[in-house]
């Protein structure tokens, strides 16, 4: 299970807090030294660009903006880093990884679309955020466990 720093969090939070009522979302990469770097990536659900991706809207869904996302992945590969968590909030909902977050993360299948890939969800209000839930799964339960993480100030 990834651990991420207070200060990324706060990053995250911020990243949350100015995408509401929307969801937000983002990735987090590690460099070649393992060293943690948060992405915000544009969430392009309910525009043309997401038509025959997803049905949703920015409110009730995310598509991560897929020319921002490769960019970032393909210069995270070019300097020997890695994908570590997807990151995205739910509005108004709390901090849970739905049924339509779990298929996703599955690709269709049974494992991991992206193996060794945690997902973060963040609990977003018109106050704030206030929960986050890491997922990260567990091959001998096949199946995401749920790592509650700590709501601090650098977090609001």
């Amino acid at each position: 299970m990834t651990v991420l720093p207070e200060t990324m969090l706060g990053e995250i939070a911020g990243h949350a807090r100015s995408t509401y009522p929307a969801e937000c979302c983002g990735i987090v990469i590690a460099d070649s030294e393992g060293n943690p770097r948060f992405v915000p990536i544009p969430n392009i659900a309910g525009t043309a660009g997401a038509q025959g991706t997803s049905q949703r809207n920015g409110r009730d869904g995310y598509v991560m903006d897929p020319k921002t996302l490769l960019r970032a992945l393909s210069r995270a590969e070019e300097e020997g880093g890695s994908l570590r968590v997807i990151v995205h909030s739910h509005p108004d909902v709390g901090a849970y990884f739905s049924k339509e977050d779990r298929d996703i993360a599955l690709g269709g299948g049974s494992e991991p679309l992206w193996p060794g890939v945690d997902y973060l969800v963040v609990s977003c209000r018109a106050n704030g955020v206030d929960d986050a839930r890491l997922y990260s799964w567990d091959a001998s339960r096949s199946d995401f466990k749920e790592k509650q993480v700590p709501i601090t100030s650098a977090f609001r």
